[in-house]
């Protein structure tokens, strides 16, 4: 019973620690984006600014994608201009 009782708090304490790992407090980071002469602003807040760049390349990309398939080289062109944003 005791070895039980010391499992589950353990278990419950490893778990807390996880919660507020992710509770940190965001900083915005702003990107800036240049296409066949459309630029695309971006503002993320995030705990890091590999996060935040992850989810403005992710924005980039279906911005200037849009709807529909594209052709390989232009598919190849935005990943290059999501890749490397500008400030």
């Amino acid at each position: 019973m005791k070895t039980f009782l010391a499992i589950t708090i353990f278990a419950f304490s490893c778990s807390s620690f996880a919660w507020t790992a992710h509770d940190q407090a965001g900083k915005e980071y702003s990107f800036k984006f240049r296409m066949a002469g459309q630029t695309l602003e971006l503002k993320q807040s995030a705990g890091s600014y590999e996060e935040a760049y992850e989810r403005a390349a992710q924005q980039c990309f279906k911005f200037f994608k849009g709807p529909g398939k594209v052709s390989e080289d232009r598919g190849l062109d935005i990943i290059d201009v999501c890749a490397n944003p500008r400030s």
